[in-house]
């Protein structure tokens, strides 16, 4: 390996919003230089070269060139095969470090390219990359759960951490579970957000006016979760222990739409477990919510 990290050279294979996203600040900040770009098109290639600033658009890895660092970037169904033509390049030397940033495939998937001397690793920003543009400038903070080859990470971790992540680590043999973590708290919320909005337009109310109702309520909500933790944020019917209003909402949604009640039911009880904690509500008015919530539906 190079002596400074300012001449370390990194070739991308899959340089998609994450990617261009990383590949971005590293070279704004100096960090190393973005030597090649790889992706599934020579014109897909040249986009992220052009928006990183910096880099040569690479059509096929027979082009490549050996570089200090390679970053599979490529989605997680890809990243075997990405793996395997990386192998099959004999680009590799000892020493070299090769990662991925899933965060539901452990660094194990890398072990091809281990054989032939590199150090593997993986580093998974616990972050929305939806928009190249806005990741960048709200990447500082980012956490970024790690595992790995310790010498790889030794030399990850701090290139990471001058662009604003911020490592932890995370147990590579639990990986699915941390990735669902993360599933639930993101993707999950733009989900429910969009049953929310189906609701609401079954009730008269129009997509645009509906997203201006929910963004203050969604706002707060989440804020009070991070200052008040899940069982103190919780307000709602449940949390009251109004079993009539469950009830009546749950029989609704069963005759509008079937699967969003069995969600709403299923959610439910997970509220209802919240609630519990909190023990202001006398309790048998949440044995009779916990009645309609156990009810199977039709």
């Amino acid at each position: 390996m190079p002596e400074t990290i300012n001449k370390l050279r990194l070739n991308i294979i899959g340089c998609g919003h994450l990617g261009q996203t990383l590949a971005y600040l590293w070279a704004q900040a100096g960090l190393f230089m973005i030597s090649q770009v790889l992706n599934s098109s020579l014109q897909s290639s040249q986009a992220a070269v052009d928006f990183i600033g910096q880099g040569q658009a690479l059509s096929s890895i027979a082009e490549m060139r050996p570089a200090d660092l390679y970053l599979l970037g490529c989605p997680d169904k890809a990243l075997e095969i990405c793996c395997n033509a990386l192998a099959k390049a004999k680009l590799l030397k000892a020493g070299d470090i090769v990662f991925h940033c899933s965060g539901a495939i452990a660094s194990e998937i890398l072990q091809p390219l281990k054989e032939q001397g590199a150090l593997i690793a993986s580093v998974h920003p616990v972050k929305s990359f939806a928009e190249p543009q806005q990741a960048i400038l709200s990447f500082q903070p980012t956490y970024c759960g790690v595992e790995g080859d310790e010498a790889a990470l030794a030399v990850l971790m701090p290139l990471f951490v001058q662009i604003g992540g911020i490592p932890f680590q995370i147990n590579a043999e639990q990986k699915t579970l941390y990735h669902a973590a993360s599933v639930f708290a993101c993707n999950y919320l733009v989900a429910l957000q969009n049953v929310s909005l189906r609701a609401f337009a079954q009730a008269g109310v129009e997509e645009a006016l509906a997203l201006k109702i929910l963004q203050p309520i969604v706002q707060e909500t989440v804020s009070n979760v991070f200052k008040l933790g899940p069982a103190a944020a919780l307000t709602g019917p449940i949390a009251r222990g109004d079993a009539a209003v469950v009830a009546k909402q749950l029989a609704a949604l069963q005759i509008s739409q079937p699967a969003d009640a069995e969600l709403y039911r299923l959610l439910g009880l997970e509220a209802l477990g919240l609630a519990y904690q909190r023990q202001k509500t006398p309790n048998e008015y949440l044995q009779e919510v916990a009645k309609v919530l156990s009810a199977k539906l039709n």
